[in-house]
């Protein structure tokens, strides 16, 4: 079965895939006239630089959507993912891991900016929208939305849930010779507390977790980094060689170093999947505003932490352990002593706990466009089962899984934008100069 399902993630992230999401992405920075390199500062001005100032009300802030959406995909993707990436594709990866970045950027803008757009009152009188909706109301297939809407809530399932699990009690557990079982209990309870308090409970502990956890990483990265600083220009240059050596010395090759940089990618920022929109629908904005969000998620994500954590993998010779997931990023930690280890390892745990609950908000979303919210219950209670049942399975099957059905959803919401996103950029470039 391991075997199968690798088969069926090499083909659905095969050539033509890594294609969609490079001509998706090279499509719409084009066509906004390479607006995330020209217009930086306005994007941060207008994100970052106004958390401080009053929006209209709503349930969710935009400082509380970009929080959320981290707080889905900072951590195991970035800890745990760039590891697994790593042993599966060698050091290449991360090089493509910022390809994949650079220009995923207008493609998750343009799918938050749609996500607004068409965002609508469901059948319960409540506003809502994402991918859901404009692939139902702007491809005009609700049979190609519902499609959409399975594997959002099989991904929500996988990654967003059963993989997070697996990687508390792996990080927990082992670096701190805790019981998973145990672990496993406490986990589902505490989460199942928080999704039940629905999207202000979620976007709340975000707030407050995600900047504490995210300064706590950068500091103890940037610290090995400095004891290592004279393996970083050797471990960059070993990342370009091997991704572009068409036979690495380590047995990995450029197009593996692709496939697992660009799927290793997404799942680390979600740009493409059209995940993000189900949050940021949720704040009563503009889609520019959404997207230039969608923009920093992107670039805070994958630019900067993953390239931490692979440096970090890369200048202390970690990677050369043939170590998988968690186990080798707290190896990597670990270079400064127990401390960097146990840092690492809470940091770890904490990021994954708050990817489950952020995700658990997707998957709701997702089960109740298929089947209404009468049977909520049921899906909160199958997720809660699921975190216990992911603290125990084996991380390998779990990541190929996650793998597949986020391939699905990424064609069909690549798709979708590309068959309305020109719309998108309808008087953009007279706009964003007015804005200069």
């Amino acid at each position: 079965m391991e075997n199968f399902l690798l088969s069926l993630s090499s083909v659905i992230w095969g050539l033509p895939s890594i294609a969609i999401y490079l001509f998706t992405g090279l499509r719409f920075t084009i066509k906004s006239r390479f607006f995330q390199f020209r217009h930086i500062s306005i994007i941060f001005k207008r994100t970052l630089g106004s958390i401080l100032k009053k929006e209209k009300k709503s349930d969710v802030s935009s400082f509380s959507a970009f929080c959320s959406v981290l707080g889905a995909c900072v951590g195991t993707g970035n800890i745990v993912g760039v590891a697994t990436a790593i042993y599966s594709g060698g050091a290449g990866v991360l090089f493509w891991m910022w390809v994949s970045a650079l220009f995923s950027m207008m493609t998750a803008y343009t799918e938050n900016y749609l996500g607004q757009q068409y965002k609508c009152k469901d059948r319960y009188g409540v506003f809502s929208g994402g991918a859901f909706s404009y692939i139902e109301k702007g491809v005009g297939s609700k049979t190609l939305a519902k499609i959409y809407g399975v594997f959002c809530l099989l991904s929500s399932f996988t990654m967003g849930n059963m993989i997070q699990s697996n990687s508390v009690t792996e990080s927990l557990g082992n670096n701190f010779a805790l019981n998973k079982t145990t672990l496993g209990v406490l986990l589902t309870v505490i989460c199942f507390l928080i999704i039940k308090g629905g999207v202000k409970r979620i976007t709340r502990i975000q707030t407050f977790l995600v900047p504490v956890m995210t300064f706590l990483y950068l500091g103890i990265s940037f610290y090995i980094l400095y004891e290592f600083r004279g393996n970083i220009f050797p471990s960059l240059v070993f990342i370009i060689k091997s991704a572009f050596t068409p036979k690495a010395i380590n047995g990995f090759g450029v197009f593996k170093a692709m496939q697992y940089g660009f799927s290793r990618g997404v799942f680390s920022n979600e740009a493409g999947l059209g995940s993000s929109t189900i949050i940021h629908a949720e704040v009563d904005s503009t889609g520019e505003l959404q997207g230039m969000w969608a923009i920093v998620e992107v670039f805070f994500d994958t630019i900067i932490l993953c390239t931490l954590t692979g440096l970090v993998i890369l200048v202390t010779d970690a990677f050369k352990l043939n170590l998988f997931g968690a186990t080798l990023s707290i190896k990597a930690y670990s270079v400064i002593g127990d401390v960097g280890g146990d840092i690492i390892s809470v940091v770890t745990a904490l990021f994954a706990f708050t990817s489950i609950c952020s995700c658990a908000f997707y998957g709701e979303k997702s089960f109740s466009y298929l089947f209404g919210k009468k049977f909520l219950i049921v899906y909160r209670i199958i997720y809660g089962f699921l975190i216990f049942i992911g603290t125990v399975n084996p991380p390998k099957i779990l990541w190929t899984l996650a793998d597949i059905f986020n391939g699905v959803m990424g064609v069909i919401n690549l798709f979708s934008i590309n068959w309305i996103g020109k719309s998108v950029f309808s008087g953009f470039a007279s706009r964003m100069k007015n804005k200069e």
